[in-house]
C-alpha cells in the first residue's frame, strides 16, 4: 500500500473502496488515546482490509517520483491514495491535512508516463467509532471536491513549527536537581512579575498585569512538587493537554477551574504569560508561534514570543508519569533543545458530526 499505482488512472473508484470497507462496520477497534498510535492503527487496518481485495498494480521504482521533499503532505496509502482519520465525538470534526492544500491542483506523485496524482485526487477515508464501545459505526470516502462543495472551502494555512527533544536532552532534564531544568524570567518582563499574588479569583483568560503576573521562579517553587511524579494518562492531546493546564493553575493558586475556563490559544494561561505541553515524543508541535523568532503575542501587552514562560512536562510514554519538567522563557528553550529549520502546516474543514449521524451504519463514498 505505501508504492503508487503504475497510472494515475489505475486507482479504483472511491465508491469501489467504501463498498470494501463495509466490512469493518461494527468491528472493534479499541482506541488507546494516543492521537498517533490510534491513526497508525486504523490505517494498518484499512491497508489489510483493502489488501484482502483486487489493487491497482503497483508501479516500479524507477515508475515514479515524489515530488514534495520528505514525502511531506502526500496521502499515506498511496496504492489507493488515502489518506485515513479517526471520528469519534463532539458537534463537529475538525479535519486536519498536513503540508498540503487538499483542493488544490498541485502535483505530488509524478510518472515517467501519464499524469500525476495531485493534491486535489487524494481520497479521505474518515472511519467513525463509538467511544463507549470502540466499535465502528460508520465508513466515509469523501473527495477534496465534495467536501467543498458540501461544507466549505479548506481554511487557510496554519503554520506548525516544531522543537526537537533530543534524548541526551530528556536525560539531562530528568537527572537535574528536583527533575527540573529552570531558566528565569527575560530581564524585558521582570519588572512586571512579583513574588506573591493572589489568584483565586482571577480569570485566565486575562490577559498578564502587573500585580498578579507570578515571578517565574515563584511558577516553579509552586507546581514542581505536584507535576513532578503525577500521572498524565494519555489521552487525546487536546484533552491531556487541558488537564496539564488545570493541575497547574490550581497549583499556582487559581480558583475553581473547568475546561470551559481555559483559553484555548496561545499563551495557553494567558493571565501568567505561560505555554504548558505534555511530552512524551521527541517533537514540540510549537503552533503558530515559534520563540525562535522574536515577536509580539496577541493578548499578551509586554510579551514577545522569547518573553513568554514555557512549562514543558516530560512524560514517561510507557507509565504516563511527569518524570521531568523545563521551565523557562521562550527566548533560552533553544539552549536545551533544537528547533526545526524547516515549518509543517496545515489546511482544516470543520465537518458536522450530524453528517456522521445521517450515515450511521454506512459505508459511503461523496454520498
Amino acid at each position: 500500500m505505501y508504492l503508487p499505482p503504475q497510472r494515475a488512472d489505475l486507482l479504483s473508484p472511491a465508491a469501489q473502496v467504501a463498498g470494501r470497507l463495509r466490512r469493518l462496520i461494527g468491528r472493534e477497534l479499541t482506541l488507546t488515546g494516543k492521537t498517533r498510535t490510534d491513526g497508525a492503527n486504523v490505517r494498518k487496518l484499512i491497508a489489510a482490509t483493502l489488501e484482502d481485495g483486487p489493487l491497482p498494480a503497483p508501479a516500479s521504482d524507477a515508475d515514479w517520483r515524489c515530488v514534495p521533499p520528505k514525502a511531506k503532505g502526500v496521502p499515506g496509502l498511496l496504492r489507493e491514495y488515502l489518506d485515513t482519520y479517526i471520528v469519534t465525538s463532539g458537534t463537529s470534526y475538525n479535519l486536519q491535512v498536513w503540508n498540503r492544500n487538499p483542493a488544490a491542483r498541485s502535483v505530488q506523485i509524478e510518472f515517467i508516463e501519464g499524469p500525476p496524482l495531485l493534491s486535489c485526487d487524494a481520497r479521505f477515508v474518515l472511519l467513525r467509532v463509538d467511544t463507549t464501545t470502540h466499535r465502528i459505526r460508520c465508513v466515509a470516502v469523501l473527495s477534496p471536491e465534495y467536501i467543498v462543495r458540501r461544507f466549505g472551502r479548506f481554511g487557510r494555512p496554519t503554520v506548525k513549527q516544531q522543537l526537537i527533544i533530543s534524548p541526551s536532552a530528556r536525560t539531562r532534564v530528568y537527572n537535574s536537581p528536583s527533575a527540573t531544568v529552570f531558566f528565569p524570567d527575560d530581564p524585558r518582563v521582570e519588572s512586571l512579575t512579583s513574588r506573591i499574588a493572589e489568584l483565586r479569583q482571577a480569570d485566565l483568560r486575562s490577559p498578564p498585569e502587573r500585580g498578579s503576573l507570578l515571578r517565574l521562579d515563584t511558577i516553579r517553587d509552586r507546581i514542581i512538587s505536584t507535576l513532578v511524579g503525577a500521572e498524565l494518562r494519555p489521552s487525546a492531546t487536546k484533552t491531556r493537554g487541558q488537564a496539564l493546564e488545570v493541575l497547574v493553575a490550581t497549583a499556582l493558586g487559581y480558583g475553581s477551574i473547568g475546561t470551559t475556563a481555559l483559553v484555548g490559544g496561545y499563551p495557553d494561561i494567558r493571565h501568567q504569560a505561560l505555554e504548558v505541553k505534555a511530552q512524551d515524543a521527541p517533537t514540540v508541535d510549537l503552533g503558530r508561534y515559534s520563540p525562535q523568532f522574536d515577536e509580539e503575542v496577541p493578548g499578551c501587552p509586554g510579551f514577545t514570543t522569547q518573553s513568554v514562560r514555557y512549562l514543558i512536562a516530560l512524560t514517561d510514554p510507557e507509565t504516563s508519569m511527569c518524570r521531568g519538567v523545563v521551565i523557562s522563557p521562550g527566548g533560552r528553550l533553544g539552549e536545551l533543545f533544537t528547533y526545526v529549520s524547516d515549518q509543517s502546516f496545515k489546511c482544516q474543514r470543520s465537518i458536522p458530526m450530524a453528517f456522521f449521524d445521517a450515515i450511521d451504519g454506512q459505508a459511503i463514498s461523496d454520498p
